[in-house]
C-alpha cells in the first residue's frame, strides 16, 4: 500500500512541476501597505530552430559632392597652369604674389558652370582671372542623389596667386635646372689663330705675312646672351638658337699699320717704330644654329655635344697700337675703321662638355675680310665655355 501511495505522489509531482515550466508563474508581492501586488514573469519558450537567408538588396550610389574630371589632383593641375599662364603673361611692374581670390559656383545636373560669383576678392583684375579659370573649366562629373540621379550642387573653390613651389620639400637646385637646358647661354674665352683656307690650318701667309698672328695675345670673348632649344626627343636631343655678341682681336705679328682703300686692304711695315701691342679688333652680334644632344635632362651633371654654325653681323672694328717713343713717353693710337672687313660672319662650330663646363672650336667658312680685297684669312677659334641654364 506504501508503495502504491509513493508511486501516485511521483506521478502527482511530475506533473505539477510540468505545469509550472509551461505556464507563466504568478508571484506574490506586498506593498507598503501590505497590499498584495501581482506580476507575472513570463518563462521563455524553448529555442526554435531557424535557417538565415541571406539576400543582397540594391541601393544607389550617393555622392552629395561634384568632381572634378580626374579628381582632386587634376583639379589642382588645371588651376595651376591657368593661374601660371595668367602671370606670366601680366605686364604690370608689381605681381601680388601669394594674393587669393575664392569663387563660389554650382555645377549643373550636366555637369557645366554656372553661377560663378566672386565671395572673396582682391582687385578686379585677378577677380576677373580668377572668373575666367571657373568658366573655362571643362564639365564636372555632377553630385547624384540615393536614387542614382544627377542633381546640381554648390561648389567653393580657392584661387591662389603665385607659382606653385612645394615649401615642405627641400629645394633641389638640380632638379629644377633639368629637362634638356641647352648649353649656350654663358661666356666663353679663348685664343685666335689666323689661317688661309677653311679647314687649311696653315697659318704662314707668304703673300701677306701681315696677316699672321699671335695666337696666345689673340684674345676672343664670346658673351652669349640669350638661348632657346627646340626639342625634338624627349628633350635629349634639338635644335639650339638664340644670340650673343663675339669680340675678337688679331694681334699682329709685327709693327704693321692697315692701310686700306675701296677695293684693296695691305699693311706697311713701320721700321722707325716697335709697337708693344698691334691689334685689329671686331665686334660682331651672333645667333647660333645648333644640333644640340644632351645625354640626360639634368643639367649640371650631364654630358653634351653642340655642332652647327654660328652666323653674326659686324657692329665695330679697330685698329689700336700702343709701346713707347725714343723718350720713354708712352702712347695710344687708335683707328676706326671697317678696313674692308666683311660685314658677315658664319663660323662652323663643335662645343663639347658636361655641366656647365666646355670647350668649343669655331672654324670659319667666310673670309674675314670682303672677298678680292686682300687674301683669304679664316679664323680659328677655340677656348673654355661656361654655361648659364637660363
Amino acid at each position: 500500500m506504501k508503495n502504491i501511495f509513493l508511486l501516485f505522489l511521483i506521478v502527482c509531482s511530475n506533473s505539477l512541476i510540468a505545469q509550472v515550466l509551461e505556464k507563466p508563474q504568478l508571484v506574490e508581492k506586498r506593498d507598503t501597505n501590505n497590499q498584495v501586488v501581482s506580476k507575472v514573469i513570463e518563462v521563455e519558450e524553448p529555442p526554435i530552430e531557424a535557417t538565415e537567408i541571406w539576400t543582397t538588396v540594391d541601393i544607389a550610389e550617393s555622392r552629395n559632392t561634384p568632381e572634378f574630371p580626374g579628381g582632386q589632383d587634376s583639379l589642382d593641375r588645371y588651376v595651376k597652369e591657368k593661374v601660371e599662364a595668367f602671370i606670366f603673361a601680366d605686364t604690370s611692374e608689381s605681381f601680388p604674389f601669394g594674393e587669393s581670390v575664392y569663387v563660389a559656383f554650382v555645377i549643373a545636373t550636366d555637369g557645366t558652370v554656372k553661377s560663378p560669383i566672386i565671395e572673396l576678392g582682391y582687385n578686379a583684375a585677378l577677380d576677373t582671372a580668377a572668373l575666367d579659370i571657373v568658366r573655362n573649366m571643362p564639365k564636372w562629373s555632377p553630385a547624384i542623389n540615393e536614387d542614382g540621379s544627377p542633381i546640381e550642387a554648390s561648389y567653393r573653390l580657392q584661387i591662389l596667386f603665385d607659382f606653385d613651389i612645394e615649401m615642405d620639400e627641400d629645394f633641389d637646385f638640380e632638379e629644377e635646372l633639368s629637362f634638356g637646358k641647352p648649353h649656350w647661354t654663358g661666356f666663353e674665352i679663348g685664343a685666335q689663330m689666323n689661317t688661309t683656307g677653311f679647314l687649311d690650318l696653315n697659318n704662314t701667309f707668304a703673300n701677306a705675312p701681315y696677316w699672321e698672328n699671335n695666337v696666345s695675345k689673340s684674345l676672343v670673348i664670346n658673351l652669349n646672351s640669350f638661348q632657346y632649344k627646340f626639342s625634338l626627343i624627349k628633350d635629349v636631343f634639338g635644335i639650339t638658337t638664340g644670340y650673343g655678341f663675339s669680340f675678337n682681336n688679331t694681334e699682329l705679328t709685327s709693327s704693321y699699320i692697315l692701310q686700306h682703300t675701296d677695293s684693296t686692304t695691305f699693311a706697311l711695315s713701320d721700321t722707325t717704330q716697335v709697337y708693344k701691342r698691334n691689334s685689329l679688333y671686331a665686334a660682331y652680334m651672333t645667333v647660333p644654329f645648333l644640333l644640340d644632344f644632351t645625354a640626360n635632362n639634368s643639367f649640371l651633371s650631364a654630358f653634351y655635344l653642340n655642332a652647327g654654325v654660328v652666323g653674326g653681323v659686324r657692329l665695330y672694328s679697330h685698329q689700336r697700337l700702343t709701346g713707347k717713343y725714343a723718350n720713354g713717353d708712352k702712347f695710344e693710337n687708335t683707328t676706326k675703321s671697317d678696313f674692308n672687313l666683311n660685314t658677315w660672319m658664319l663660323d662652323a662650330t663643335v662645343r663639347v662638355g658636361y655641366g656647365p663646363f666646355g670647350v668649343f672650336a669655331n672654324y670659319a667658312i667666310l673670309s674675314m675680310f670682303k672677298e678680292g680685297v686682300t687674301t683669304g684669312v679664316y679664323p680659328l677659334r677655340f677656348g673654355i665655355s661656361f654655361s648659364i641654364p637660363l
